[in-house]
């Protein structure tokens, strides 16, 4: 393969090769701009498995956050109304994780897979609490604020768009709970400060 000599520097010659990569050699009755033959010895043999091993790296990264993502729940959606009180568990992608029906683990019905996009399972039991005739209220709790807000208005609009104007339900948002900062807990600290 032929490179042209670009740069010398202690004892050494970089050369730029014809495929566009950049080649160590040795410096001794060399010239800048010299063109020279590079042998198949110096030739970089890691670069194909290095950058292989790399976008497997990447791949496994973005597969484990991803699968991360989908199992690790993210935000809660509790629905009251009725004589029960359903409460579903929520990943990042706005998909049902699990259920709890007045507080015990169970799907409310079979008609709820797990990861059933959050508005169908909302708008589900709405409707199946609907029939006994209460009036129902929704409470979306999130890690994050902005996510809450979205998934809020992301169920308030499901319903707007099922036609069903009388008995739209009431849907909030509730701020996300900081751990060891209960209601009662940050008073106390207050008041122990100011004395």
């Amino acid at each position: 393969m032929r490179a042209i000599i670009t740069d010398i520097r202690a004892g050494k010659a970089a050369a730029l090769a014809e495929d566009g990569m950049v080649h160590l050699v040795d410096a001794k009755n060399r010239a800048v701009g010299q063109e020279i033959r590079i042998p198949a010895k110096h030739r970089r043999r890691w670069k194909k498995p290095l950058t292989w091993a790399a976008c497997a790296a990447v791949l496994c990264g973005m597969a484990t956050t991803s699968v991360y993502a989908a199992y690790e729940p993210y935000a809660s959606v509790s629905i009251v109304g009725g004589t029960d009180s359903v409460e579903y568990t929520v990943n990042r992608f706005n998909q049902v994780l699990g259920a709890r029906v007045s507080g015990k683990e169970q799907p409310p019905d079979g008609k709820i897979p797990r990861f059933a996009r959050i508005d169908k399972a909302v708008e589900h039991t709405v409707r199946q609490e609907a029939k006994e005739g209460e009036r129902v209220s929704i409470t979306v709790t999130s890690r994050s604020s902005g996510h809450a807000e979205r998934l809020r208005e992301h169920i308030d609009d499901r319903f707007r768009q099922s036609g069903d104007k009388r008995n739209l339900p009431e849907v909030r948002v509730q701020p996300p709970e900081k751990p060891g900062n209960a209601s009662g807990e940050s008073r106390q600290s207050e008041s122990a400060e100011q004395a």
